[in-house]
């Protein structure tokens, strides 16, 4: 018996005098649809986890010093004080051996005088911590994820259009077929 079935699965891709050009289409349409979503998530992967990492290009750090404590800002959605980080001032030495300041994100409650490890771009600009490795990779998993769910619905919807497209021009054909047997020439009334 599972022999019978694996035959029926694959009528599409066999030769058959019954079978039809759009049958055969039918089946290259879902190939295209098993094929692109694996296709579309990896590149999406890749091209995602490659993006996270490269934002560490250009980037250095530097140790600096808190000039005020780190309080906590209660949250504006929930009023609640939220999260282990908290935006303070801090001074650090360029590499150019200037003295800088700006506000950076640091650990909630870190207070005046403690050290921190800011990211600064070329021009000294305070910029965020880059992703490490792992959250790069997961970064591209989500986002590779996501897109091959999406590339997958939009594929499977337009394989329902063109197999509802398809099945109409299966009726109509069926129809002229029927009326052509159907005509006085062709069919003999008892």
């Amino acid at each position: 018996m599972p022999k019978r079935k694996s035959r029926m699965w694959l009528w599409r891709w066999r030769r058959n005098p019954l079978k039809r050009r759009s049958d055969a289409l039918e089946a290259w349409i879902g190939v295209v649809v098993l094929l692109t979503a694996p296709a579309v998530g990896v590149t999406a992967a890749g091209a995602a986890e490659r993006s996270a990492l490269g934002q560490a290009r250009g980037l250095h750090h530097v140790t600096a010093e808190l000039i005020e404590d780190a309080t906590v800002v209660p949250s504006r959605l929930s009023g609640t004080p939220g999260g282990n980080q908290a935006r303070a001032t801090v001074r650090w030495t360029t590499p150019r051996g200037f003295s800088a300041s700006g506000r950076a994100s640091v650990a909630a409650g870190s207070k005046a005088g403690s050290h921190t490890t800011v990211w600064l771009d070329d021009a000294d600009r305070i910029q965020p911590a880059p992703p490490t490795t792992v959250q790069a990779k997961w970064h591209g998993i989500a986002l590779g994820a996501a897109s091959g769910v999406g590339t997958s619905v939009l594929v499977l919807g337009a394989w329902c259009v063109a197999r509802m497209r398809l099945d109409a021009r299966r009726r109509t054909q069926w129809e002229r077929a029927w009326a052509a047997f159907d005509t006085p020439q062709g069919h003999r009334h008892a």
